[in-house]
């Protein structure tokens, strides 16, 4: 293993080596595109705060602790009954709904009176029963809790609501310029048309998406995000006329099993990171965060460098900021407002925190820029300046609807900073909440999970299940090839 580890050391020292001496020039292309990038980064505006919904629920924190004494106490999964007594299930939804007033993060945004009403609900229908099945319990709480848009939010591991799938036109790729836009709209190429409508819809923006090519120009290519599954999108053109168009599901990049992989892609240093966990002692990741935290500052003296997060799910967010902040040589904020419904500032939460999570949430106060509101709420402000932040590097970011969470939170900050540019697909939607808190209730045994993170984004730049967009539109399996060719 020593021997392994000492190969792999003299590889990366070699690969760097080797990238001083490619990496000197950013191709003309990607020089003129970043003014395009900067210019639409700096217009993205965060939205105003909602702060006062949270304040009916941050005087006290007597009810945050029992919650979390139960959340604790419950913490390991049990067997439980198949099947339990109306009585047990009554108990299970009055903790459910107890346990969420206490500590969901989104709860303030949806209120007492939306969660009573589906508390109301879901009483109604367990009285039906004299016994009650524990999966359909699960599913009378998903259907009466399906008002939260949440990725995050989990009964016994399924989410509230089913994610999207993405099509794109079948048969194109990225070396296709399938549509052009011109003074007086969108063309397809394929006829000469203008496009007046597609899938009905005016907003060609929508469905048509840009893609980079290496002579400068840029064209638009066919997307489309559906819960229901399409064969077909009829495009409507100016002379009345329509055609349909074959779609066929957008292919993902295949899961790597490395969790770290660096190399040099047409001289440009490359790294790829395939979950967000934050170093530690006892930490068997700890070398991958590492090495993954090292690589900020040294891509940060790079001319071009490129970031892979595809296939992240994220994680522990400490190692988004830390990697963020190291990139940027200061502490940095993203386009989201963020607010933590946690007592940070009581030693009793911290020594809790510290001894039962492995995110030491106390610590946040240390790596990001949340400041204290009020006893149980502390916010994180977006970033509010008028022009980026300075960064004479490039940095390019792969990302694809795998990329969720603390990757996206990466993502998000990255967008304030100059010169980077966003290539794949648009993020999972994983961005206004949190997955801190996961435990079984007493009586069924259902899994619940939710967090404590309240994030609100801009609409037309982030929202939940649509993610974070791309600059570039390029499907995920195809990426790095789209990257090699523009690199050449």
């Amino acid at each position: 293993m020593r021997k392994l580890w000492v190969c792999l050391c003299c590889v990366l020292c070699l690969s760097a080596c080797t990238a001083k001496v490619k990496d000197e020039k950013v191709p003309q292309v990607l020089q003129e595109y970043k003014k395009y990038v900067n210019a639409a980064h700096a217009q993205i505006i965060p939205n105003p705060m909602q702060i006062d919904a949270f304040s009916p629920y941050s005087n006290s924190s007597e009810a945050y602790y029992r919650a979390m004494d139960y959340v604790i106490a419950h913490g390991a999964k049990t067997n439980g009954e198949e099947s339990v007594t109306q009585k047990e299930a009554l108990q299970d939804v009055e903790d459910v709904f107890f346990t969420l007033k206490a500590l969901y993060g989104k709860y303030p945004i949806y209120g007492d009176a939306r969660f009573q009403e589906a508390k109301q609900m879901v009483d109604k229908q367990i009285k039906k029963y004299a016994k009650i099945k524990k999966t359909v319990l699960g599913e009378v709480l998903r259907k009466q809790l399906s008002f939260i848009e949440d990725v995050h939010f989990q009964i016994d591991f399924e989410p509230l609501h089913e994610s999207y799938t993405m099509y794109c036109e079948q048969g194109v790729h990225y070396q296709k310029k399938a549509y052009v836009k011109k003074k007086d709209g969108y063309y397809d190429q394929s006829n000469q048309k203008r496009i007046v409508r597609i899938h009905k819809d005016a907003d060609l923006a929508a469905y048509l998406k840009p893609v980079l090519h290496k002579d400068g120009s840029i064209s638009y290519q066919l997307f489309y995000r559906s819960r229901k599954n399409i064969t077909h999108l009829s495009m409507r053109y100016a002379d009345g006329s329509e055609r349909k168009v074959a779609m066929e599901k957008v292919e993902q990049m295949k899961r790597s099993e490395d969790i770290l992989t660096e190399k040099i892609v047409q001289g440009i240093p490359y790294l790829h990171i395939t979950k967000m966990i934050y170093p530690r002692a006892s930490d068997t990741y700890a070398q991958y965060a590492e090495t993954f935290l090292a690589r900020a500052a040294q891509f940060s003296q790079k001319p071009l460098a490129i970031l892979d997060l595809r296939g992240n799910p994220g994680g522990n967010a400490k190692l988004s900021y830390a990697w963020s902040h190291s990139y940027a040589k200061q502490r940095i904020s993203g386009y989201g407002t963020r607010m933590l419904r946690l007592p940070l500032h009581e030693q009793k939460f911290k020594q809790l925190m510290d001894e039962e999570t492995d995110q030491s949430l106390a610590s946040l106060l240390e790596d990001a820029n949340y400041q204290k509101y009020d006893n149980l709420l502390y916010i994180e402000e977006p970033y509010m300046e008028k022009k980026l932040i300075e960064n004479k590097s490039m940095l390019l970011v792969l990302q694809d609807e795998t990329s969720a969470s603390a990757s996206e939170m990466l993502i998000d900050e990255l967008h304030t900073m100059e010169n980077v540019i966003f290539i794949g697909m648009p993020s999972a939607g994983a961005i206004s909440g949190s997955a801190m808190t996961s435990f079984y209730l007493d009586k069924s045994g259902l899994q619940i999970m939710f967090g404590n993170l309240y994030g609100d984004f801009p609409e037309t730049y982030a929202s939940e299940y649509q993610g974070i967009a791309a600059d570039i539109w390029v499907q995920g399996k195809d990426v790095l090839k789209y990257v090699k060719e523009l690199l050449k």
